[in-house]
C-alpha cells in the first residue's frame, strides 16, 4: 500500500514563488519605511539647525542695527561740530573756556 502525500502549500510547484514575493514585498515595504524615516530625521535636523541660525542671524541683525543707529547720530554730532567750527560764537566759547580770554570791556576774575 502506498500512502498519497498530503497536498500542503510546501509540496506545490508556485507555492515557493508565492512566499518568496510576499518576503520581497514585505522587505521592500521595511526598507522604504526605514528610507522614509532616515530621510525625514535628517530633514528635521536641517531644519532645526537652519532655525537655530536663523535666529543668531536675527539677533545679530539687531544688534548692528543698533550700532548703526548709534553710529548715525555720532555722525550727526560731529557734523553739527564741523559746522560751528567756523562760528563766530564757537570760537568765542573756546577762547573764554579753555584759554582764559575775554572782550576787552569785560572784567576777569581769577579766583585761587
Amino acid at each position: 500500500m502506498v500512502k498519497k502525500a498530503k497536498k500542503n502549500s510546501e509540496n506545490l510547484p508556485g507555492a515557493n514563488k508565492a512566499r518568496n514575493r510576499s518576503t520581497r514585498a514585505y522587505l521592500l515595504r521595511l526598507c522604504l519605511g526605514v528610507m522614509i524615516v532616515l530621510v525625514t530625521a535628517v530633514c528635521t535636523n536641517l531644519y532645526f539647525q537652519q532655525e537655530e541660525e536663523y535666529q543668531r542671524l536675527h539677533l545679530e541683525q539687531e544688534q548692528l542695527q543698533r550700532q548703526m543707529s548709534s553710529l548715525y547720530e555720532e555722525y550727526d554730532d560731529l557734523c553739527r561740530q564741523y559746522e560751528m567750527l567756523d562760528s563766530d560764537e564757537y570760537i568765542e566759547s573756546i577762547a573764554r573756556d579753555y584759554l582764559n580770554m575775554c572782550r576787552p570791556e569785560d572784567t576777569l576774575i581769577i579766583s585761587k
